[in-house]
């Protein structure tokens, strides 16, 4: 069995899967111990051609097409031909640091671990770093190995798929698959930690998450807002179907949801008329929310007004709005 399989989603980006498979082969493991598996789903552009060059000669990488569904059903397609014992999912406009795999593997092994995250960094189109809204998040949940509830119940970890390794025995057993929608890491993560009997948290900087125009949050479109509640509906109908055989793991679901409702989106925004658009369909997602009875939450806000990490209520909301626009 191979050690780990990185799974690639791919969809019209021509000019940068090159580098995002580069990167994958670029580690501290023999080719014969891992696969780096690409799906292109439906690309329009010369996304396939270019990552069917960049495989070329190389053996371990695998690149299949298949018509476009989405990047959740993308993964999922990579992820029921992986032969890795781990599972990892990088995306196509991202890319990993050099010599990271190895060092990843051997913790899982040591340490017998379902999961394991990672520091992620933002980088801008040249390499340069950027802050990102996660800096440090993991860190204050601690190094050491945890059960997957008691991660949850310190809320210091990132929705996003692809900051974490994946035992895929654990994804197999309990069904773990992302459903058909954006914001799917949202709803997939913290199902994957609940049911994680060993988690842990290595501060080293394994995944490089590029920052620009092209990318999802880079032109978010408000009008997906709709599946961030779908993805908070389906965490509850979890919760709801947990709670009689762990009322405590649903309690924890149900926390995690509220923070994830008034989190809504953490942005970077360049002016302050955006920063109000975004607060504004912030506002128009919590009132959907509350036609589920998913929302207000109470949680705190958190003091960094450059992220927008919007854990408030919905006035609170209007009077940050106004604050940056006065």
């Amino acid at each position: 069995m191979k050690k780990i399989s990185i799974i690639i989603p791919l969809y019209n980006l021509e000019g940068l899967i090159g580098k995002c498979i580069a990167s994958a082969l670029d580690q501290d493991l023999p080719p014969e111990e891992y696969e780096v598996i690409v799906v292109d789903d439906g690309s329009t552009d010369g996304s396939l051609a270019a990552a069917q060059r960049a495989a070329c000669g190389h053996a371990n990488v695998q690149v299949h097409a298949k018509p476009n569904e989405g990047v959740s059903m993308a993964r999922n397609y990579g992820t029921e031909r992986a032969a890795g014992r781990y599972v990892m999912y990088v995306d196509a406009d991202d890319y990993l640091s050099p010599g990271v795999l190895g060092r990843l593997t051997q913790i899982m092994d040591r340490e017998r671990l379902d999961m394991l995250c990672f520091d992620m960094a933002g980088v801008d189109e040249h390499g340069g770093d950027l802050p990102l809204w996660s800096d440090g998040l993991f860190a204050r949940g601690g190094g050491e190995v945890q059960s997957g509830r008691d991660f949850l119940r310190r809320d210091c970890f990132l929705p996003m798929a692809c900051a974490y390794v994946y035992d895929r025995t654990m994804l197999e057993r309990h069904g773990l698959g992302m459903l058909p929608m954006r914001h799917e890491d949202e709803e997939f993560t913290p199902r994957a930690i609940y049911f994680a009997k060993r988690i842990r948290y290595v501060p080293i900087r394994v995944y490089n998450y590029l920052q620009h125009n092209g990318s999802f949050m880079g032109s978010y479109d408000p009008k997906r807002r709709s599946d961030f509640v779908r993805a908070m509906k389906s965490l509850t109908d979890f919760a709801a179907r947990i709670e009689e055989s762990d009322p405590e793991g649903a309690r924890l679901m149900r926390l995690h949801i509220t923070i994830g409702a008034s989190l809504l989106e953490s942005f970077m925004p360049e002016t302050s008329a955006k920063i109000l658009a975004q607060l504004n369909t912030a506002k128009r997602s919590l009132d959907e929310l509350q036609t589920f009875g998913l929302y207000p939450s109470g949680n705190q806000v958190t003091d960094k007004p450059e992220i927008l990490f919007a854990r408030m209520d919905v006035k609170e909301v209007l009077e940050k709005a106004e604050a940056l626009q006065a």
